[in-house]
């Protein structure tokens, strides 16, 4: 990104950059649009200076299509993006990640899409966000943050797996993505009565490293995933043979954890089982070591934390896949 060169999108269907800190302007519209197309974003690409993604939102002339155009000679010509966009849907927003080149979201009337291949192509990014109108992205880290219209602000936690996404990942039998390092934040030891299950309330992201793969085809047989420390002793299991093997692990948001519960099985989540469907999958592990007490709100896991270099490892199909990450305390 060049410090002098700005984009600017206006409500009235026009696109201008200026490559001398706005000095001179040059109009740049892309020649489909016509008078009064609301250009709802322009954003830079993070990658070269010369491209840049543009939104546009016509409904309000009856027109209720998706727009987004993106260029890379610096606006002399604009090449309509749409491939698997929903028809009669408009487009509020486009975003380029800051860290992965080609990986685009876009924030439509009814959801939110992504993009792995420089908007060639788009699929639905829905997940359990509500069919609603997303107004604005950020990201932050490693994190996706959803502004939406009349549903709140959601976030998709640790967006890591969507960056190392190519196609021959998607060939593999199985794959395990790299999991991000992880910061452990020690729990409170009396975290008050837990909200009674009838209220409205969003979950948090639970307090552990986020371990993502993908397989291609239910297997049929035994899947696992062992956390390994830098010794190379098994410290947490996570299989479709067994349960967690220690009050660490956790499949999806459910989990298994040691001691006896201390506050009512109404209050307590239900544990998911460690998926071995078509896919791609998650299992979160808690860096403590098992035993210790508990928090008095049934939140605190025990053990002191465990931290330096880890290592994932997947079995699947006879095969055996590892990567590498780090835990530390705040």
């Amino acid at each position: 990104m060049q410090a002098p060169l700005v984009w600017i999108d206006t409500d009235d269907g026009l696109i201008q950059v200026t490559a001398n800190d706005g000095m001179t302007w040059q109009n740049v519209t892309p020649a489909p649009l016509t008078a009064w197309s609301r250009v709802t974003s322009v954003e830079a690409s993070h990658f070269d200076a010369n491209a840049a993604y543009a939104s546009v939102d016509r409904h309000q002339l009856q027109d209720f299509e998706p727009y987004i155009y993106r260029t890379r000679d610096m606006g002399k010509t604009w090449t309509k993006i749409t491939a698997g966009l929903p028809a009669g849907v408009y487009v509020h927003v486009v975003k380029e990640d800051p860290k992965r080149r080609g990986l685009l979201v876009a924030g439509t009337e009814r959801g939110a899409f992504v993009s792995l291949d420089d908007g060639d192509s788009w699929q639905r990014l829905q997940l359990n966000l509500p069919v609603t109108s997303v107004r604005d992205f950020e990201i932050y880290e490693n994190d996706l943050i959803v502004a939406t219209h009349g549903r709140g602000i959601w976030v998709i936690d640790d967006i890591g797996p969507l960056r190392q996404i190519t196609s021959a990942v998607l060939a593999s039998d199985a794959y395990l993505f790299k999991p991000s390092d992880f910061v452990y934040l020690p729990q409170g030891g009396d975290n008050g009565t837990p909200t009674q299950k009838d209220e409205p309330q969003a979950p948090n992201p639970i307090n552990g490293a986020a371990i993502d793969y993908y397989l291609k085809a239910d297997t049929g047989g035994s899947v696992s995933i062992e956390i390994l420390d830098s010794s190379g002793a098994v410290v947490a299991t996570f299989s479709n043979a067994a349960p967690v093997s220690n009050a660490t692990g956790r499949a999806g948001r459910g989990g298994a954890g040691g001691g006896i519960p201390n506050v009512s099985p109404l209050w307590r989540q239900a544990p998911e089982p460690f998926a071995t469907s078509a896919g791609m999958h998650r299992v979160e592990w808690i860096p403590v070591a098992a035993g210790g007490g508990r928090g008095r709100g049934g939140r605190g896991s025990g053990g002191a934390p465990l931290t330096g270099t880890f290592t994932a490892r997947l079995t699947a199909g006879g095969k055996t896949y590892t990567q590498t990450f780090n835990v530390r305390t705040a």
